[in-house]
């Protein structure tokens, strides 16, 4: 079964979440995570690190769903989408650095939609993740 690939993403779709809340993270089979926003809904087809309470946690670290859970209900302060460097969402609380090694990336790394109709990926080879073409 074939995803259908959305339009590439810009720093700007990314920066709508500033000021809204995570509401919810979910772990989808083992496979990729879902953030659920007030008003947004991403989708990361790799595992994120996670900053919070002055540490960095990485998928395989026992407590990093723990880590991850204590962003939830927090605010969205910033964004930024740089290359060579990924996503980072920051939050009042932590932070989200979304950057694969080459060895990790995937078709599409992440997706993200705001609202009924704005939505868009990101993928290794463009913007934030030119350094994994």
């Amino acid at each position: 079964m074939s995803r259908r690939r959305g339009p590439r993403a810009s720093g700007e779709l990314l920066g709508r979440l500033v000021g809204d809340r995570l509401v919810s993270v979910s772990f989808v089979l083992d496979d990729y995570v879902q953030l659920q926003f007030d008003e947004a809904t991403m989708n990361i087809e790799v595992f994120p690190q996670v900053f919070h309470a002055g540490r960095l946690w990485r998928d395989q670290d026992l407590g990093y769903a723990d880590a991850f859970r204590r962003l939830g209900g927090h605010e969205v302060i910033a964004t930024s989408g740089r290359s060579g460097d990924g996503l980072r969402i920051g939050l009042d609380n932590g932070e989200i650095h979304i950057n694969p090694g080459r060895d990790e990336a995937v078709v599409e790394i992440a997706s993200l939609r705001v609202g009924d109709s704005r939505w868009g990926s990101w993928r290794p080879g463009e913007g934030p993740f030119e350094h994994l073409a």
